[in-house]
């Protein structure tokens, strides 16, 4: 009797071993979002903006088309024309001036943001290596558990000559190892509860800047269809297009708005890589501003 109860015993415990991940002091720290700036940005967006048909015809012969739609976001059209129209040096060399100042401080903007996608895409990926760590370590110790039920079921097969006890031993061992067989066929694995809601993938995916945790001029450069490969679709609509094909599979259940983009829950290991290729590649799609922000002041220098 004492062998028939210890293998549902047996089973018993390594089933309740495969749930959610239990707290530790490293997984406190990839979850806590360290990522998010200690401050809150003052986004001045003052600059004033003109609409790219009302634009000083000069400029319009200066420029190229995709430099002038970004001068327009960034809010440099009356600085260009000042120093286009003026021909005092000392007035055009400060007009330069603050138009470079203007690209620069832009730049700054983008780099802050680009340096918090790097950070959490760095966190995220942190994330998903620990729990493929955890989930490996459950496989070991399943498979060595059913390795083992298997052993105890057939030696007390072998010593109890009672048919009852036999039958019910074989019974428990069949229960257990099929449920250690389950659980290794589990191809999630363990999961972690992370909180979401805000940030910039939630932006992203909303396509409202919230709270404008995007600079307002990069938001409206990634927003503006001019600044895409295809012209049929912004940045952030494409990048938006690539997750739901990439990472949703073509369909996007509620369930997964409100895991990835509203409330949280609980994310597996594959989920967690898919947050830090998110973070990922809106960093790559930021990057692609800057360089047509060096477009822009190459062409300014050439004045």
């Amino acid at each position: 009797m004492a062998h028939l109860a210890a293998v549902p015993l047996f089973a018993a415990v390594w089933l309740s071993s495969c749930s959610t991940l239990n707290e530790s002091s490293k997984l406190t720290a990839l979850k806590n979002d360290y990522c998010a700036p200690t401050v809150k940005y003052q986004q001045d967006d003052s600059a004033s903006l003109n609409e790219v048909q009302t634009i000083d015809p000069l400029i319009k012969a200066k420029l190229n088309q995709h430099d002038i739609y970004l001068a327009s976001h960034l809010g440099l059209t009356t600085l260009l024309s000042s120093y286009l129209h003026s021909s005092v040096p000392v007035e055009k060399l400060a007009s330069k001036q603050q138009l470079i100042e203007r690209i620069l401080l832009f730049n700054t903007q983008t780099e802050a943001i680009v340096a918090e996608l790097d950070c959490n895409g760095e966190r995220f990926d942190q994330l998903a290596r620990y729990l493929d760590d955890k989930n490996n370590h459950t496989i070991i110790r399943l498979t060595v558990a059913s390795i083992l039920t298997a052993a105890v079921v057939s030696i007390s097969t072998a010593l109890v000559k009672n048919e009852k006890l036999d039958k019910g031993i074989n019974i428990g061992g069949g229960i257990a190892g099929a449920g250690l067989g389950f659980m290794l066929l589990n191809p999630k694995g363990k999961k972690v509860a992370l909180k979401t809601g805000k940030g910039l993938l939630t932006n992203v995916w909303n396509e409202t800047n919230t709270e404008m945790a995007f600079p307002p001029a990069l938001w409206r450069v990634m927003t503006d269809k001019t600044f895409s490969n295809s012209g049929e679709l912004s940045l952030i609509q494409t990048l938006k297009r690539r997750w739901e094909l990439f990472v949703f599979n073509g369909k996007v259940e509620a369930e997964d708005q409100l895991r990835f983009f509203k409330e949280g829950g609980y994310f597996s290991e594959e989920d967690v890589q898919h947050l830090a290729d998110m973070h990922n590649q809106l960093q790559a799609s930021v990057r692609s501003v800057q360089q047509d922000t060096r477009s822009l002041i190459e062409a300014i220098n050439h004045l």
